[in-house]
């Protein structure tokens, strides 16, 4: 019988690309999802569900598993959701933790982000051993996924779980809630609305380094090791410029700066403070603005070097960001 490999957070933009590239490799894999959630259907796809936040739904979920890939959290920059993040980011992975050392469970591969190393200031580029005291700001997320890496590793170390963490720069998925981030920003780039971007810079990853970095962490990572998953550092006129590009639209984007984002952000913030969704929230809100008009760079030597992370070629990371052309008519 083939071990099982459980991947949390399956149903997401990074782990349904990693789901397909374990199945693809003749992995079997069981996909945690919570009671209700959406689900895939392929074969050696197993579907057991769960929910991290609920300790008492994970033994199941684990049983006869060997690896662990955990990637559920809740990746909205928003200190809104402080709350939410704790419980899941933080919480959920020490659950997470100690059902697979409950379970037996081989290897824990625990995906972080950068936002855990810290924000460096512009100038320095960041690695694994950057002095979190040196970063420019802080945030809601970088808090909760920061404390999770630190109970994670605490108990791995305590109750002999082998355990790596990946600290994965902000990925170029296809796919994701067309309200946020990157999906959002093809789609103006189609409609011929992307005219500006911020000032600052930020560290990206092709989605297919992402998953070899995570795999190749399961396979010969170090254990109690973290690995910044990057593919390259861009400022946001770089991106915009090559969403263009991509896209086939010409010109290029200007640059907004810091002064012409304050006062929007602080509007924004009003707003999401009268509505009961933080998730209908703007990201271009006052804990935001710091990361937008800043160059957050990072270091990916360690997994090129140690765990021979791909890199993938620039051209190819924005295509595969875009996805295929929609059919004409359609958005």
């Amino acid at each position: 019988m083939n071990e099982v490999t459980l991947v949390t957070g399956a149903t997401g933009c990074l782990g349904a690309a990693l789901t397909r590239a374990l199945l693809d490799g003749g992995e079997t894999v069981a996909a945690l999802v919570e009671p209700g959630g959406a689900v895939m259907s392929a074969p050696r796809l197993e579907i057991r569900y769960g929910d991290v936040t609920d300790p008492g739904s994970l033994a199941a979920a684990m049983k006869g598993v060997a690896r662990v890939y955990h990637l559920a959290g809740v990746v909205v920059p928003l200190d809104s959701m402080a709350d939410r993040m704790w419980q899941v980011n933080t919480l959920g992975s020490y659950n997470i933790a100690r059902a697979a050392v409950d379970a037996g469970v081989q290897r824990l591969v625990h995906v972080s982000s950068i936002a855990a190393i810290g924000y460096p200031p512009d100038g320095v580029v960041a690695d694994e051993t950057f002095d979190v005291r040196d970063s420019v700001t802080d945030n809601a997320y970088a808090t909760t996924k920061r404390s999770a890496e630190r109970l994670v590793l605490d108990l791995s170390a305590a109750d002999g779980l082998d355990t790596v963490v990946v600290n994965p720069s902000a990925v170029f998925a296809p796919g994701g809630d067309p309200r946020w981030a990157w999906s959002r920003m093809v789609g103006a780039a189609r409609r011929g609305l992307l005219r500006a971007m911020p000032v600052g810079g930020t560290a990206v990853c092709a989605v297919r380094d992402f998953v070899d970095g995570t795999r190749k962490a399961m396979r010969q990572g170090q254990a109690g090791r973290r690995y910044i998953l990057n593919t390259a550092n861009l400022t946001y006129r770089e991106i915009g410029d090559r969403l263009l590009t991509a896209v086939g639209r010409p010109g290029s984007v200007r640059t907004l700066p810091s002064r012409a984002l304050r006062p929007v952000a602080r509007v924004n913030a009003g707003f999401a403070r009268l509505s009961r969704d933080p998730m209908r929230s703007s990201l271009l809100v006052p804990e935001n603005v710091e990361l937008l008009t800043r160059q957050l760079y990072y270091d990916q030597g360690r997994a090129v070097s140690e765990l021979g992370m791909t890199q993938t070629p620039l051209d190819t990371m924005f295509g595969d960001l875009i996805g295929p052309t929609p059919a004409r008519g359609v958005r």
